[in-house]
């Protein structure tokens, strides 16, 4: 089995329908809803990431065929005045966890941050995903901590 991570390109239309379909993959897994990408998500999703001017994708392909992706954006740290990669999804298909696929998506989105000169990559993780908190943590995540005092920082949202 040959593991290979190519850049998504947004504007080959193969690449656009890959991404779909692991999106609804992703959509209908129990961990993330269960319940398949809306026809709108389907519509919209490839212009508005083609649009997007700080969005990174991935693919992680076993064989040459995409079997996991990563979505990220860029964002900026004022503290360190440099970028931040923001891995905002990552997903690879249940029938190929445990090969190898998630942490090479992880290993390409560090080099990518690194030829960015970004000072940290940041992601959100559900606390009961036990599987994928392992991955991060073997890839040296941790829970984000700031100040001299090492205050734990939360993650907060106001759906719109």
């Amino acid at each position: 089995m040959a593991i290979s991570v190519v850049e998504v390109d947004f504007a080959n239309p193969e690449h656009g329908r890959a991404l779909l379909e692991l999106l609804d993959a992703y959509m209908r897994d129990p961990m993330e809803g269960g319940e398949p990408a809306p026809e709108r998500v389907r519509r919209e999703l490839i212009p508005g990431l083609r649009a997007h001017p700080a969005c990174y994708a991935f693919f992680a392909c076993r064989d040459g065929v995409p079997s996991g992706f990563a979505i990220c954006f860029l964002g900026f740290s004022t503290f360190n005045a440099r970028g931040i990669i923001n891995i905002h999804d990552v997903f690879v298909a249940p029938e190929v966890r445990g090969t190898g696929l998630g942490k090479k998506l992880l290993d390409r989105i560090e080099a990518k941050a690194r030829e960015l000169d970004c000072c940290r990559l940041t992601l959100e993780v559900r606390e009961d995903n036990h599987v994928a908190r392992g991955l991060y943590c073997k890839f040296g995540f941790g829970r984000a901590e700031f100040g001299a005092t090492r205050v734990v920082q939360e993650f907060w949202t106001k759906t719109l």
